[in-house]
């Protein structure tokens, strides 16, 4: 029964095609994929007797074989295939017009409901040999090797099918995940007529985009076709703004982390991703504004507080960058990240004030200025998640700060009397 009952479903795809594919199927481990996609197997059995060909006779009556048809009809009826196969091949070896190739097709269906794979693929080839055009066959013997991991003889099946039913979603989506498994490129082509003939399929879409990366095509603009399609789809929206993000069209990324908090207003990834996005068009002030809509959501998030503070550094507002830089401190001292902000900081300033002097040389006193950013670097170096980008960008300050002779010559003085730096206490 429960055998049955697993195969029920298949007699209904021989006239509607193959069902939709879950999503976890495009997720199967790599190795197993690699595995299946390179194994190399005779796809046609070594031989297509049968043990049925003594049954063979040219004196077989039309009326004879509508009998042996109609016997194996009524068991194949109720489920009795054992007992149908032997009425259904007598069919087979002596139809002589065709009359009845549909037997090969029941005889595959006998075979696989029974647990036998093998005699599928048998009663499949035997009747592609006659009828080489037969559709259902070739549905059987693709259907059966890819059960069976054997992708690559599943594949000219598959690709008969999309010629005789272009219009056949199913097959074209089945033909794409086989392609798919044996890193065949062709998969974006298949998938992209998926997407053309049900362009409201969103996960079709998302496939789509899946299958392009893997391959190194740029899955954006199917991204945002898929995120046109229904905006409202939070999913798809996050999707295509991070790719556009990534990507550099932060215009686009704006758009869609837009559209995800119209749906969920307190989604703070959007929120974060929305305030890059706006850095990344030095829309400084939005960026702001965004992050600190953050903030009143998860008062205590240290990340974007050193985010508002490396804002506020670019901007050149360093008192209100090291106000936030602080609160990230004190929030918890053990992060590196508000102490490699605060020496981002503090570089910063340097920069800035040197060229407001217009001097090429660094006075004593943004000497002094870098000295607190290595001493930053030193104190990030205690996260393990930082210390080696902290131990690189000190070793990159190592002759910028004050020498033994440079606070000799200024008398040990430790704090800047530029009014440029009059922000640092």
């Amino acid at each position: 029964m429960k055998l049955l009952l697993r195969f029920r479903w298949v007699a209904v795809v021989l006239f509607i095609g193959l069902l939709s594919f879950a999503p976890s199927l495009w997720a199967q481990d790599e190795d197993e994929l690699e595995e299946l996609g390179q194994e190399e197997v005779k796809c046609e059995p070594d031989t297509i007797i049968t043990g049925y060909e003594k049954f063979k006779s040219d004196t077989v009556s039309e009326q004879q074989i509508a009998i042996w048809y109609s016997f194996g009809q009524e068991d194949y009826k109720y489920k009795h295939y054992e007992k149908a196969i032997p009425y259904f091949w007598k069919v087979a070896m002596n139809d002589r017009t065709g009359k009845f190739k549909v037997v090969y097709s029941k005889l595959a269906d006998c075979y696989y409901r029974l647990g036998k794979p093998d005699s599928t693929l048998l009663a499949a080839y035997a009747g592609l040999k006659r009828f080489p055009n037969y559709a259902r066959l070739h549905f059987w013997a693709g259907f059966v090797h890819d059960r069976l991991g054997q992708i690559k003889c599943a594949i000219p099946h598959y690709e008969f099918m999309v010629k005789k039913y272009p219009n056949q979603k199913e097959y074209w989506s089945k033909l794409a995940y086989l392609y798919y498994k044996v890193d065949d490129p062709r998969a974006i082509e298949a998938q992209q007529k998926v997407v053309e003939l049900d362009p409201k399929d969103l996960e079709a879409g998302r496939l789509l985009a899946e299958i392009m990366s893997h391959f190194g095509e740029d899955p954006l603009k199917a991204l945002e076709d898929l995120f046109k399609k229904d905006p409202s789809n939070v999913e798809n929206a996050m999707r295509f703004g991070k790719e556009a993000y990534n990507a550099g069209e932060y215009e686009k990324a704006i758009e869609a982390f837009k559209a995800v908090l119209k749906v969920d207003p307190k989604n703070t990834t959007a929120l974060e991703y929305l305030g890059r996005s706006y850095e990344g068009l030095s829309r400084y002030t939005d960026a702001i504004r965004t992050y600190k809509q953050i903030l009143k959501i998860e008062p205590k998030n240290v990340k974007i507080m050193s985010l508002i503070a490396s804002v506020y550094a670019v901007m050149n507002d360093f008192t209100s960058a090291m106000v936030y830089v602080n609160k990230a401190k004190r929030i918890d001292p053990k992060n590196g990240l508000p102490y490699m902000v605060a020496a981002e900081v503090y570089e910063s300033a340097v920069t800035y004030c040197s060229n407001k002097r217009g001097k090429k040389e660094f006075t004593y006193d943004d000497k002094l200025v870098y000295k607190r950013a290595a001493d930053e670097y030193k104190k990030a170096m205690r996260d393990p998640n930082y210390a080696s980008d902290a131990k690189k960008r000190l070793k990159q300050l190592a002759n910028l700060i004050p020498t033994k002779e440079d606070y000799f010559l200024h008398s040990n003085r430790m704090k800047p009397k530029d009014k440029c730096y009059s922000w640092i206490k």
